[in-house]
């Protein structure tokens, strides 16, 4: 009878491995409506809905924290906490996270002027001779993060830009649909020059963290739900317009 009940542990033990090591994850959320928002003490919206469907199938459940960006790279150098949602790659986050790619998006970067500035900006070689703000911990593009980050002028909050754009303490900002555009346009005249390019949107796990383990069953799951259309499900719930799928070696390392 006990070696029966042995067999009987065994097999289950074999064929259930991921529920067997399943873990609470520990992830991070900021207010980025509707794609992700922090409601009381649940994170919500199209990123949460896919990040929690994709780890419930393997058996794992997430604590959710409320965390800016600056804050959440901090914690995920230490190990500190497990997952980061809807979020851009560099060079520098490589190195601290490890990438699954769940849609691309073609994005534009637009510039605004301050109205006592009256030359126009053509190039990137152009914005290396103004006083450019933008907001701190923020991905713009790869070929703006190849601009000389010690000349830029950041702050926390959007409001902070237009109030140094009104009063020309700044000549130039950037922008785009992804922060607050609408708030600049009509408000400021823009320059002639944008930024377009393919942008590769993620959800990482620290390379510090403990769920680091469990990188390759998530990103398989992922894959998945990406090639059968399940991803652009989650975006049509919301009302959200669907991320590209484009399948190839440059997912983890667009810049």
């Amino acid at each position: 009878m006990i070696k029966a009940v042995r067999i009987i542990v065994m097999l289950i033990v074999a064929t259930s491995p991921l529920r067997v090591m399943a873990d609470t994850f520990v992830s991070h959320c900021r207010d980025f409506p509707p794609e992700l928002y922090f409601d009381g003490k649940k994170c919500i919206g199209v990123i949460p809905e896919l990040v929690e469907d994709v780890l419930n199938e393997l058996g794992h459940d997430i604590d959710w924290i409320y965390a800016p960006w600056i804050r959440s790279m901090k914690e995920a150098k230490r190990g500190n906490v497990d997952l980061l949602v809807r979020h851009s790659m560099t060079e520098q986050r490589l190195a601290v996270l490890k990438p699954i790619n769940y849609g691309i998006r073609k994005r534009t970067l637009s510039f605004f002027k301050s109205n006592e500035f009256k030359g126009d900006i053509t190039s990137y070689e152009d914005l290396q001779h103004v006083k450019l703000g933008a907001i701190r911990g923020v991905f713009y593009s790869a070929e703006f993060s190849k601009l000389n980050q010690d000349k830029l002028i950041l702050v926390g909050r959007t409001e902070q830009l237009i109030g140094m754009l009104e009063m020309a303490r700044i000549d130039v900002v950037v922008t785009s649909p992804s922060h607050n555009i609408d708030l600049f346009e009509g408000r400021f005249e823009k320059v002639s020059f944008e930024d377009a390019f393919l942008n590769y949107y993620y959800i990482s796990i620290p390379r510090n963290s403990k769920a680091i383990r469990f990188y390759d069953d998530i990103a398989r799951v992922m894959l998945k739900y990406r090639k059968t259309g399940q991803v652009n499900r989650y975006f049509q719930k919301y009302g959200v317009s669907v991320p590209e799928q484009i399948f190839s070696e440059k997912e983890d390392k667009p810049y």
